[in-house]
């Protein structure tokens, strides 16, 4: 079975503005101060309204074009923006921070890279946990399960 995520994350206060001017998004609590929003195929299409714009890095739903948008709305806040795939085994996650309306962190594609976005926003892994298993990013396998 595969495992696949495409959010936005990070303090509600960074996702508000982003809740606020899209429709399709949905804001989730991961854990008392840490929060996601799902990009779904629809919010995706909402943000980037069928524009062309250059990939980021070796994302595969994050263009220049949602990303000006986005930092746009955030303005000074930090904000995170993950995608993480598994099948069987095999995979790895993908990430980059904002502050500031600046590239602060890309992390490649790689087993740890969520992990070290996660300790970026403050999250402290439990001892028997990463961070990803600490606040709960393994519940769902896939994006659109966070929304149902």
């Amino acid at each position: 079975m595969g495992h696949y995520l495409k959010a936005f994350i990070g303090y509600k206060e960074s996702l508000t503005p982003i809740r606020e001017k899209y429709d399709r998004s949905y804001l989730v609590g991961l854990s008392d101060e840490i929060f996601m929003i799902p990009m779904t195929d629809e919010l995706f299409d909402d943000i980037n309204q069928l524009e062309t714009s250059a990939e980021i890095s070796s994302f595969e739903f994050l263009t220049e074009n949602i990303e000006m948008k986005i930092l746009e709305l955030v303005e000074n806040k930090k904000l995170a923006y993950v995608e993480s795939e598994f099948f069987g085994g095999q995979g790895g996650h993908v990430g980059i921070i904002w502050k500031n309306r600046q590239r602060e962190l890309i992390g490649g594609f790689d087993k740890s890279t969520v992990n070290q976005i996660l300790k970026e926003l403050g999250v402290i892994r439990s001892a028997a946990k990463d961070e990803y298993e600490t606040i709960g990013l393994d519940r769902h396998r896939h994006t659109e399960d966070w929304i149902e």
